[in-house]
């Protein structure tokens, strides 16, 4: 992978770009005679615009790209710089962590899991265990059925053998299979709503069965899942 620094690079860009236009914003405002210092003020408000647009463009793409580093393997993470870590917003816990996922409930999230905490506008959290299997917590509002949602969810995924394996009230436990990065991932969620917003706690791995990984999702939750009273 690229040694640089990409957010170092694309903000060292918009400094310098930035300090140029300011000097010579600054220059025309002290010719009082110019007749042009109101077009250069035009000049500069826009270039500022066009600045901010092209970086929130830039976060945009690295923040997609920061969900995709979670399905790469975990010696791979493991062996990005640390100036690349930050960039992608991967965190290598160095204890036990607990994360809210609401405000009556914690997840204790084990020492040398990856924390993605660079989210996009669905997703909460995301981690990764040593042996290569995904946690993601999706949420957003939405008046669609959770069902609906999950596949949209999941559209860019290559979403196949959806099934629906229980319905617990509220809470629908779905079990898929979805391709990403050339890779085929086993799936089990649990989809609910609540208040408006749907919200899916996905689990997934390359390496483990069907079975296994539903077995794994419920052993995980049951022990790590803490009620803040």
């Amino acid at each position: 992978m690229d040694e640089t620094p990409v957010w170092k690079t694309i903000l060292g860009i918009i400094v310098a770009i930035s300090l140029f236009i300011r000097v010579l914003y600054t220059c025309s405002n002290q010719n009082s005679y110019n007749p042009s210092n109101a077009v250069v003020n035009q000049n500069f408000e826009q270039s500022q615009a066009a600045m901010k647009e092209v970086f929130e463009k830039h976060k945009a793409i690295n923040t997609i790209m920061s969900t995709k580093m979670m399905y790469s393997d975990y010696k791979a993470l493991d062996s990005l710089s640390p100036e690349q870590k930050q960039n992608y917003g991967i965190v290598k816990l160095e204890k036990d962590s607990l994360v809210y996922i609401a405000i009556d409930a914690q997840l204790k999230v084990p020492k040398n899991y990856f924390l993605q905490n660079n989210h996009d506008q669905f997703l909460r959290v995301a981690f990764k265990s040593p042996d290569n299997f995904n946690f993601f917590i999706h949420d957003f509002e939405s008046k669609e059925d959770v069902e609906e949602s999950f596949k949209k969810l999941k559209s860019d995924s290559n979403l196949q053998k959806y099934k629906v394996e229980n319905t617990i009230d509220q809470v629908k436990a779905v079990s898929y299979k979805i391709t990403r990065e050339n890779k085929r991932y086993n799936g089990y969620a649990l989809c609910f709503k609540n208040a408006g917003v749907n919200s899916f706690y996905e689990f997934e791995s390359g390496e483990l069965s069907k079975d296994k990984l539903k077995m794994r999702a419920v052993d995980y939750l049951s022990q790590n899942m803490k009620a803040i009273k």
